[in-house]
């Protein structure tokens, strides 16, 4: 979309949410711009759903989310520009006394956190799917130097989540993101990691982690490093701030990491790793149709970034995630609920509404679907959850499991190569089938020629 059409659908949104003085604050998730209204009353949903340009509008807890598409991100600085506010990069505080949502503040908050580290780690994933791929292929030699060097580029994706995620939550928590990165920087340390017995510090024990592809332990320390810095910052004269502030955050939050909170939350972290993959062996199928039949509803609520840290810390703790494959299942079901609502429908303009968000959601967005088709028609929402279940089901049964974070099931198919990728294809296969069929079986009121 060129940037004149973004004014204009800037424009359009901004008249339908009530004007620039009706909105707090603005944000963005992968798909979607975030609004925070001043007052729910004065917005306009139904309009901002049929925006020319917006593929779908949903309210969550308070919040109207406009789906935009995976060009929100270009979209966002204009929508910026056109309403006069500021991006949205950290949870500001309430200096108006009114209190946001606790739900909706803990998704954004996730969603801030985890969101931007997106881009790497698809590109490490797939670049280490494909690796696999040719080494499975026999077409590369695999104890190469060509191999082994791009194999480090993927691993370096991961490798280093913590400083990536310490860029990110200091920016949702209001400390310098450089003094969060040099927390990151310790315990990734040549010096520490290179223990091989525990050391001291100030005459107490550091424990060995190994904190590489972490992820809850620096957001817990860079939480802790910016309690820090707005005590010292109370204690420190304003003119010496600037110099003694980040040498007593230094001092203090790098003990406290390395002595007490990194070796706890990451303690904590293994538990809950251990936990999900213990719970998926148990449940297997069962499970797997739970979690496929219910995440279409998560995206469509808007929920389904609540995800992605316990993804994330399983690819830390095992090096592989077991819930990726059920998502890709979940959303090859909305795209077969969406193929045959276009194949059902006798409305030409919805036909290829219809199929253009039926591929949209193969390749791995689901949003126009999903808000654009089957939250109209309501029925075919049936066959997607069936699908989604189904195909899940293969996918939990067989212990197919992705390599790195990425969009499902097409976008990152490299994901997936390897042993089982022919099982990972006929549980895409099976959800699309299942979900056309109960989507034909159901029926739904056609919208109007």
């Amino acid at each position: 979309m060129s940037n004149s059409k973004f004014t204009v659908l800037a424009n359009d949104i901004l008249e339908a949410a009530g004007g620039a003085d009706n909105i707090d604050k603005v944000s963005h998730c992968f798909t979607r711009l975030r609004i925070d209204p001043v007052d729910l009353n004065k917005v306009d949903v139904e309009k901002l759903k049929s925006v020319k340009g917006s593929k779908g509008c949903v309210v969550n807890n308070g919040q109207v989310q406009v789906i935009i598409g995976t060009e929100v991100e270009d979209f966002y600085p204009v929508f910026l520009k056109v309403s006069g506010k500021e991006a949205q990069t950290a949870v500001k505080e309430n200096l108006d006394g009114k209190k946001e949502n606790k739900v909706n503040q803990v998704l954004n908050t996730i969603a801030q956190i985890f969101i931007p580290t997106f881009p790497a780690l698809a590109a490490g994933g797939l670049l280490k799917g494909l690796l696999v791929a040719l080494m499975f292929s026999g077409k590369v030699d695999s104890t190469g130097g060509t191999f082994n060097m791009l194999m480090m580029f993927s691993d370096a994706a991961f490798y280093f989540l913590p400083f990536y995620l310490a860029y990110t939550t200091a920016n949702v928590f209001h400390i310098k993101p450089v003094l969060a990165m040099v927390l990151a920087g310790v315990i990734l340390h040549p010096t520490y990691t290179g223990l091989t017995a525990s050391s001291s510090l100030f005459g107490l024990t550091v424990p060995v982690v190994d904190y590489s592809s972490t992820v809850f332990p620096i957001i817990v320390g860079v939480i802790v490093l910016a309690f820090i810095d707005r005590l010292a910052r109370k204690i420190v004269p304003s003119s010496f701030a600037g110099i003694f502030v980040p040498l007593i955050d230094l001092l203090i939050a790098g003990p406290i990491m390395l002595i007490a909170v990194g070796p706890a939350i990451n303690m904590l972290s293994n538990v809950v790793g251990n936990a999900v993959i213990g719970l998926y062996e148990k449940t297997g199928a069962i499970g797997g149709a739970v979690f496929g039949g219910v995440y279409p509803i998560l995206v469509f609520l808007g929920l389904h970034h609540a995800v992605v840290p316990v993804e994330l810390q399983s690819l830390a703790v095992n090096g592989y995630d077991p819930l990726l494959a059920l998502g890709a299942a979940a959303n090859a079901s909305v795209a077969g609920a969406a193929l045959m609502v276009s194949i059902d429908s006798r409305n030409k303009e919805f036909k290829g509404l219809s199929l253009s968000s039926a591929i949209s959601s193969i390749i791995g967005i689901t949003e126009p679907a999903l808000y654009g088709v089957l939250g109209i028609l309501k029925r075919p929402f049936a066959g997607a959850v069936a699908g989604g279940a189904a195909g899940a089901a293969i996918m939990a049964a067989f212990k197919v499991y992705g390599l790195g974070l990425g969009p499902v099931p097409l976008a990152g198919i490299a994901l997936f190569f390897g042993e089982k990728f022919p099982i990972f294809l006929v549980g895409i296969a099976v959800s699309i089938v299942v979900s056309m069929v109960v989507t034909h079986i159901v029926k739904f009121e056609d919208v109007e020629l």
